[in-house]
C-alpha cells in the first residue's frame, strides 16, 4: 500500500514540471502545410507561458505570411517582454524580480523561454560549426559554456 502511494507521489513530481504542446499551421483552405512543437521539463514557473511563447515563436513567421494557427489564442496575447535591468534577460534576473512581484507568472515564462531559446541556437549554430570543421571541440565547448553561464546569469570564473 505505501509502495504504491509513493510510487503515485514520485510520478506526479516528476510531471508537475513538465508539459508538451503543438499546433498546426493551416493554408488559406485549411490544409495543414507546417506544424511546431513546444515542451519543457523540469520548467516550474510559467510552464504553460513558456509554451505559448515558443508555439508563437515558432509560427509567427509563417502568420506574418498569412498563414493560421489552430490555436489562434496565441494572436491574443502579448509576449512583448519587460525591459530588463542591465544588458539581458538571464534566469537569475528573472526568477530574482518574480520573486520581488515586479514581473507576473506569465511575463517570467516568456522571459525564461526567450532566453533558452537564445541560449539554443547559439549551441544549435556551434554545434553546425563543429560538425563543418570550423571550430574545434574545445572551441565548442567554451561556446556552449559562456552561454550557458549567460542564460543562467553567473559569472564566469575562469
Amino acid at each position: 500500500m505505501y509502495r504504491n502511494v509513493l510510487t503515485v507521489v514520485v510520478v506526479l513530481i516528476f510531471l508537475s514540471g513538465c508539459a508538451e504542446r503543438a499546433i498546426d499551421i493551416t493554408d488559406k483552405e485549411g490544409k495543414i502545410v507546417g506544424g511546431c512543437n513546444a515542451g519543457y521539463d523540469w520548467h516550474f514557473y510559467g510552464l504553460q507561458d513558456s509554451i505559448d511563447y515558443m508555439l508563437y515563436e515558432c509560427a509567427k513567421g509563417s502568420i506574418a505570411n498569412g498563414f493560421k494557427v489552430s490555436d489562434e489564442r496565441l494572436l491574443t496575447l502579448d509576449f512583448t517582454l519587460p525591459p530588463p535591468e542591465g544588458e539581458s534577460w538571464n534566469k537569475q534576473l528573472a526568477m530574482y524580480h518574480f520573486h520581488k512581484n515586479t514581473i507576473t507568472e506569465r511575463k517570467l515564462g516568456y522571459i525564461l523561454a526567450a532566453i533558452e531559446f537564445d541560449y539554443q541556437k547559439i549551441v544549435w549554430s556551434a554545434e553546425n560549426d563543429l560538425a563543418s570543421g570550423d571550430i574545434t571541440q574545445a572551441e565548442f565547448n567554451d561556446i556552449v559554456k559562456e552561454a550557458k553561464l549567460r542564460w543562467l546569469g553567473e559569472k564566469n570564473t575562469s
